[in-house]
């Protein structure tokens, strides 16, 4: 009778749970796409989405409520849990079946996709704000949908900064330009050291 190595099933539960993880949320992303088509609810292959994704989405809904410039934005929260989840869960059980400590194990990896997640998070608003920054100059109509979504979600980060910073010469707002500075200085300085220093400690 031959014998199973348990090693090897734990690599193979980590693969198993990290891709796993990484198919589900491209299911997700999927449903969530075709929502803005409006497609037939009852197309078999809507119905299968929904079947397989409703029950976390509605959950992450009921758990974490958050609506931005009238966009339901507990979906991406969701997507950013199992994406962490999957990843370091994943990761971990393929450490274990390779001999490595369990708890250091945990803890490097959880640290490394949480300042992974975070380093992503500070990118995307680093986005918003340079074209927060370019619409204060180009100053296009308020009625766009694309600005009505991007000052939605600027807004509440530059709102401590109106007393601090009033509007320029002729009415130009600088206070995105302020914020960008600070968060490329978050970035680059903060999060790259930290990020640094938990590479160097990960290998020792």
């Amino acid at each position: 009778m031959p014998v199973v190595d348990p090693n090897l099933i734990l690599m193979t539960l980590g693969r198993i749970i990290h891709y796993g993880s990484i198919i589900y949320v491209w299911v997700i992303i999927i449903r969530v796409a075709l929502t803005w088509i409006n497609p037939s609810p009852y197309s078999p292959l809507v119905r299968f989405l929904a079947r397989v994704t409703d029950p976390v989405l509605n959950r992450a809904r009921r758990l974490m409520p958050l609506t931005l410039g009238g966009l339901d934005f507990s979906p991406v929260l969701a997507i950013i849990v199992i994406q962490f989840v999957g990843a370091v869960l994943g990761r971990w059980f393929e450490g274990l079946g390779g001999g490595a400590p369990a708890f250091a194990l945990f803890f490097a990896l959880a640290a490394g996709e949480l300042l992974g997640l975070l380093q992503s998070l500070v990118w995307l608003v680093i986005i918003l704000m340079f074209i927060r920054l370019l619409m204060s100059l180009a100053r296009p109509s308020p009625y766009n949908i694309i600005v009505q979504v991007v000052f939605s979600l600027t807004e509440p980060l530059l709102a401590p900064l109106r007393r601090a910073f009033p509007p320029g010469p002729g009415g130009l707002d600088f206070r995105p330009l302020v914020f960008l500075l600070i968060l490329l200085l978050l970035q680059f300085v903060v999060l790259g050291s930290l990020a640094a220093a938990l590479l160097r400690g990960a290998w020792f």
